[in-house]
């Protein structure tokens, strides 16, 4: 039986918030790898728009960490494992900070490089990577994100849309005087009320789930109020860093064509297509193969391991 090429632990890293922990997971190369007991490139890690690193991250960790990079996958504030009250509530600058507490707190790691952080994204937390690569005091080493929410989604003004940001107004109401938030679904199906109500969301959300329970499926209703006002792709101009945005054909959640707009604004962007849609990226997708290569072969090309 071949012994792991990896070491995975978790992490209670303290967040900007007194009291709250961000709950981590820490993948290190192999000890049995000869280039181990140097400092390795880190790779930092989130997930998207109301789901957590239950829902099929441990795969990208894994990988990342079998090829020698380490890799720090956490839950955002009142998320997953992570602390914070009230729970599964969105805050798109809230979620930034936390990106960069960990980026911080990983620079701090005698095992990691700090010349050489990487961070990484999917969906909105793509959006997350293209912003955060923009700030050039972080200093970052490269950015990957597979389909990216650059500030242009594909969502349709309906009447449920409509019913929606109502909710969400007394969600805001509600919390201003105290009370307790109003909670509406965080994926849905067309035409019903919820974060994400394109065809395929419901269904591509629970195949990321090895158990049902790994995703509570709500959101604060006021949380769809700060979607609209986040704009990655006002920032990518000034991205200096290498950058990969892998972008699904048939996306019917994140405008593919905005992600590209977005590559050919950077200095150093590369896009890569992949046929699906938006959830054809994660494991055991018909993208996934060809998406995971072109990550490894982009981290091998800017972020060598040795």
């Amino acid at each position: 039986m071949s012994m792991p090429s990896f070491s995975v632990s978790t992490v209670k890293i303290p967040s900007a918030t007194p009291g709250w922990t961000l709950d981590a997971w820490k993948y290190l190369p192999s000890t049995q790898n000869p280039d181990a007991t140097k400092p390795c490139p880190v790779i930092v890690m989130a997930h998207g728009f109301s789901a957590n690193k239950l829902m099929a991250l441990s795969p990208y960790g894994e990988a990342f960490a079998s090829a020698g990079y380490g890799c720090v996958v956490f839950d955002y504030r009142r998320w997953g494992k992570s602390d914070g009250t009230p729970r599964h509530a969105l805050y798109v600058s809230e979620q930034l900070e936390d990106y960069r507490t960990v980026i911080k707190w990983a620079r701090q790691q005698p095992e990691f490089d700090p010349q050489r952080i990487v961070v990484w994204g999917s969906s909105f937390s793509g959006g997350h990577a293209v912003t955060l690569a923009s700030e050039a005091n972080l200093s970052l080493a490269a950015a990957m994100g597979q389909c990216a929410f650059v500030g242009a989604s594909l969502i349709k003004l309906n009447f449920a849309t409509i019913k929606g940001v109502v909710y969400g107004i007394a969600d805001l109401v509600k919390q201003a005087i105290g009370l307790a938030p109003v909670y509406i679904p965080a994926a849905a199906q067309p035409g019903e009320v919820g974060g994400l109500t394109a065809p395929g969301t419901v269904e591509g959300l629970s195949v990321l789930c090895k158990d049902p329970k790994d995703y509570p499926n709500e959101i604060t209703a006021s949380s769809l109020l700060k979607v609209p006002f986040y704009h990655p792709n006002a920032t990518a101009h000034k991205i200096e860093c290498p950058l990969l945005l892998l972008i699904p054909e048939a996306d019917n959640l994140c405008s593919p064509e905005a992600a590209l707009e977005v590559v050919k604004k950077t200095k150093n962007g590369e896009a890569v297509r992949t046929t699906g849609g938006h959830f054809d990226l994660y494991p055991n997708t018909i993208g996934h193969e060809k998406a995971l290569k072109a990550q490894l072969d982009f981290l091998r090309k800017h972020v060598p391991v040795s």
